[in-house]
């Protein structure tokens, strides 16, 4: 980094379009910043940079806190993409929507891991997905829960 933003330029952030943003992200940072940035997240960044060189940069406690989050994160993804498990958000309660046959479904998630559709209880997602279109289908793949593999 070869600069920083300094607190009175915050106040000029909040002013600022997208292309100057950019052009103070290339100034601080040395870098573009990514392509997917919106103004508000550049903005949003360069303001933490800011307050983070102004109150003398993040402690190593953070730091080390921050990597600890994203290995976990990381590998936790990671897994579940090797063993294809559901993600950890889709429990108990839990209601997926569906469209499927100019109708939209709502399967709702049960404690032992089953499915409710129509009222109806059913022993896994495949099993819903099997009884709404007549075929054998992997449900998690039908619902959108695991991705397609790549050939």
């Amino acid at each position: 980094m070869t600069s920083t933003v300094t607190a009175p330029d915050i106040c000029r952030l909040a002013e600022a379009d997208a292309a100057t943003l950019r052009q103070i992200w290339q100034e601080t940072k040395g870098t573009a910043p990514p392509k997917t940035f919106t103004a508000r997240l550049m903005r949003l960044s360069l303001a933490w940079d800011a307050q983070t060189a102004f109150a003398g940069g993040e402690s190593a406690v953070a730091r080390r806190a921050w990597k600890r989050v994203i290995r976990v994160r990381t590998d936790t993804r990671s897994a579940q993409a090797q063993s294809g498990a559901m993600p950890a958000t889709v429990g108990n309660g839990t209601r997926i929507l569906k469209a499927w046959g100019g109708d939209t479904h709502e399967v709702v998630i049960t404690a032992d891991g089953g499915a409710i559709w129509n009222g109806q209880g059913y022993s896994s997602l495949s099993a819903v997905a099997r009884a709404m279109t007549g075929t054998n289908r992997n449900g998690p793949r039908f619902f959108g829960l695991r991705e397609v593999a790549k050939p």
